[in-house]
């Protein structure tokens, strides 16, 4: 898999492409680490670069989402495409989290809470 970390502002996106499985979450799980140590009010994860997602990729977006239901930051997912997109479709994931159809050019993101 590979993923681009970028910090735009207090959002913290991490750009997956390739194939997202078992063997990856490592690496998105150490990516994510940095909103503790940042300030960040956003986690987008932009999944249209991704040609697959197993289960154990599904639950680390999961299980981030979780954790901004007790920490001050929001999960976002950018869309995706193919059979990734059937996958969130078939386990009913993309009903729990916010789903955005691009990555905005701007600080005010759809759906997503302005940070103060």
């Amino acid at each position: 898999m590979g993923m681009r970390v970028e910090e735009q502002g207090t959002t913290l996106l991490l750009r997956l492409m390739g194939e997202f499985d078992q063997a990856c979450v490592g690496r998105v799980e150490a990516a994510l680490e940095r909103v503790s140590a940042a300030h960040t009010t956003r986690v987008v994860f932009d999944l249209q670069g991704l040609s697959f997602l197993d289960s154990g990729g599904l639950m680390t977006i999961l299980r981030a989402n979780e954790r901004a239901r007790t920490e001050p930051f929001e999960v976002a997912v950018v869309r995706p495409q193919g059979l990734v997109s059937r996958l969130f479709t078939l386990t009913r994931a993309g009903e729990q989290l916010t789903i955005l159809d691009h990555i905005p050019t701007t600080t005010a993101w759809p759906g997503l809470a302005t940070a103060t």
